[in-house]
């Protein structure tokens, strides 16, 4: 399994269709098997997400208008100890909302 294709293909639908965040947000083993139809690990599953974190931290992933620092505003608590956990952080950041 090549994580870093498996994190290009994800990153590409997000930019896509960056509303997919949300659902990433919530469900983000279940969404990101729906891309890619594929069976995840919990050690691929992390690996992925962290991938896709990084690109949204340093903003080589397009999500065209989507307000990412609403969502950001949304999510303080809620993703904690999720796999998601601290994409807040780095999407208020991108923001000035840290």
């Amino acid at each position: 399994m090549d994580i870093q294709a498996i994190i290009a293909q994800v990153s590409a639908a997000l930019a896509d269709a960056p509303e997919k965040l949300q659902g990433l947000l919530s469900n983000p083993k279940g969404v990101i098997e729906e891309i890619t139809g594929m069976e995840l690990g919990e050690d691929d599953l992390s690996q992925i997400v962290d991938g896709v974190k990084d690109g949204i931290a340093n903003g080589s992933l397009d999500l065209g208008n989507l307000d990412l620092g609403d969502i950001a505003g949304n999510l303080d608590g809620l993703l904690e100890n999720s796999p998601l956990g601290g994409i807040a952080d780095s999407l208020g950041g991108l923001f000035g909302k840290k």
